[in-house]
């Protein structure tokens, strides 16, 4: 009878665990204690998929065997749409391509357009190459949007967010680069935007802006009054702009720079911001590779350039910069802002406490010292954004609006947009998110603001340093002497009164 009631709990305990797991994997709840909520969906993307009307299938396309570890990255991506069909009650389905099958999952691939990546894979203590597959496409009606390769998690929910956005949005904004006058092609950038935007290329010689918004990124010559003209016009008749402006064109190899005057400084004045033509250099500095040939060797080290401030204060009460914990610019300038009546002007970044600021000449050389004493300049602001109704450059001529209600951005710098600072921490994050603010689509910001890239030591003086250092080399002892005597008295005084 005992071994029958043991059996019988043995076998029921068997179907609770069993049940237990199957209700587990239907209904469950997760707990994210990170501070930015990096492995749980945002309120945006809940909101998001709360709101689908229609259907959108995902199809899955992964191999079977992919080697570590981009197999961990494969079980993230699949935990992540599991969340995204649970929320959207339904409306997202997931269709897994037959891993098994390889001449099925190649076929399902080419019709989605997802290619074959190359990896390395350990196997029988041999490195081989193997070819997988590791994208997801999406589908909704006869639109389909993909996900080439999953080889980056950090920002995969802002991939797959706004790529559901973007298939059921009427109609993408369109996004003008301004070209013409020697401006930053941004080739990077561009091909970033062009999974939310329409991206197009407008040379002010020949033709108006015929956009959304504008990016005007750093031109080296002067414009004509023609072409600030259709700026200004395009900006008083609502159009948004992102001004990417240098007022000195450095190069560090010949070991100068050079002033530049475009015509836009006098068109941000009148909105008022003012780009002074200064350099500024900062003790919290991004590093550089310097080669040196010493002997008949030539050693390359890792040295911080002043000249690249690493931008550490900025506005964490602003949606564009609150998730961003450093931005690092190049050559930038001072920005003076002047208040004018119905606009609002809001500094989305300024520079450390330990700043100075270069007048002509501009020497800029890699070889440049500079003693503590150089950086005695208060913060400088180097972005900042406008709203309200600005007035026009040109109250004279006729015919023309006077002035509109209009947001725009301008950052002294277009350094930190280019292809080759676009990946330090933080600088495509800022730019994104000021382009989708000028776009008035907040919701995709606070998406990719969980991106945690980079926590950097905020700088201190050098007198803080030392009682910091003298506080950790003295404290840990001064305790243990103290807990030391504190537990002899105990004993001694419990001996004395026994």
């Amino acid at each position: 009878m005992k071994k029958r009631f043991l059996y019988i709990n043995i076998v029921s305990l068997f179907v609770i665990v069993i049940f237990g797991i199957l209700l587990g994997y239907r209904y469950y709840f997760n707990i994210d204690m990170t501070e930015a909520g990096i492995y749980s969906l945002s309120p945006a993307t809940k909101g998001l998929l709360r709101n689908l009307r229609d259907q959108i299938t995902v199809k899955i396309i992964f191999s079977k065997d992919i080697p570590s570890p981009y197999n961990t990255n494969i079980r993230y991506a699949l935990d992540l749409l599991k969340d995204y069909r649970r929320i959207s009650s339904g409306k997202i389905i997931l269709d897994t391509a037959p891993m098994e099958n390889e001449d099925a999952l190649t076929d399902a691939a080419h019709i989605y357009g997802i290619p074959a990546v190359q990896l390395n894979a350990i196997e029988n203590d041999q490195i081989q190459i193997k070819r997988v597959y590791m994208g997801i496409a999406f589908v909704h009606a006869e639109q389909i949007e993909t996900i080439p390769v999953i080889d980056d998690i950090s920002n995969l929910e802002y991939q797959i967010s706004s790529v559901i956005k973007s298939l059921l949005s009427k109609g993408k904004k369109r996004i003008a680069f301004i070209t013409g006058d020697g401006e930053r092609p941004l080739k990077r950038l561009r091909e970033a935007l062009r999974k939310s935007y329409e991206i197009k290329t407008v040379d002010l010689k020949d033709e108006d802006i015929d956009a959304d918004i504008a990016i005007i990124a750093g031109p080296k010559k002067s414009l004509s009054d023609s072409k600030l003209l259709k700026i200004d016009q395009f900006i008083l008749k609502g159009g948004k702009a992102l001004f990417l402006i240098d007022r000195i064109d450095a190069n560090p190899q010949y070991g100068f720079g050079k002033k530049v005057d475009t015509g836009i400084e006098k068109l941000l004045a009148r909105y008022g911001v003012t780009i002074e033509p200064e350099l500024i250099y900062d003790l919290s500095a991004g590093m550089i590779n310097v080669s040196q040939r010493r002997g008949g060797f030539i050693f390359t080290t890792v040295v911080p350039y002043p000249f690249f401030p690493r931008i550490l204060r900025l506005n964490r009460e602003h949606i564009i910069t609150r998730g961003i914990e450093t931005i690092t610019l190049g050559y930038a300038s001072p920005i003076t802002v002047t208040k004018k009546d119905g606009v609002e002007a809001t500094v989305l970044a300024r520079t450390s406490k330990r700043t100075g600021i270069l007048n002509a000449p501009y020497y800029v050389s890699f070889e440049r010292r500079f003693t503590a004493k150089d950086f005695n300049k208060e913060p400088q602001i180097v972005a900042v954004l406008l709203s309200g109704r600005l007035k026009t450059l040109y109250p004279d001529k006729k015919d023309i609006l006077k002035e509109g209600k209009s947001r725009i951005i301008v950052v002294s710098d277009s350094e930190f947009a280019s292809d080759e600072f676009i990946d330090a921490p933080g600088n495509g994050q800022f730019i994104m998110n000021a382009i989708d603010w000028l776009a008035e689509d907040d919701s995709l910001i606070s998406i990719r603001s969980k991106k945690v890239e980079s926590r950097p030591i905020i700088e201190m003086s050098s007198s803080l340093q030392k009682v910091i250092r003298y506080c950790v080399v003295i404290i840990p002892p001064f305790i243990s002497v103290l807990t030391g005597i504190v537990v002899w008295r105990i004993k001694r005084s419990r001996r004395v009164n026994l």
